[in-house]
């Protein structure tokens, strides 16, 4: 899998449907995202998902979490 072209970004305001949301701009206030084509039902390419998707885990690991 490749990393995002980096001509497809977009700024925020000008993004279209089924563009990725991921901001890669320093700047929030300008914030420019990737703009990627994204999956059905997605807010991110397949690139960024990989980095901000965390599976939901069992309920019983999360309980193991929390009690230590």
């Amino acid at each position: 899998m490749q990393e995002p072209d980096p001509r497809q970004r977009t700024k925020l305001l000008k993004l279209g449907t089924r563009q990725c949301r991921f901001i890669v701009s320093e700047d929030l206030r300008s914030a420019v995202c990737c703009g990627a084509p994204t999956p059905e039902g997605s807010s991110w390419c397949d690139w960024h998902r990989r980095l901000v998707y965390v599976p939901a885990q069992p309920v019983k690991v999360r309980r193991e979490v929390l009690a230590s």
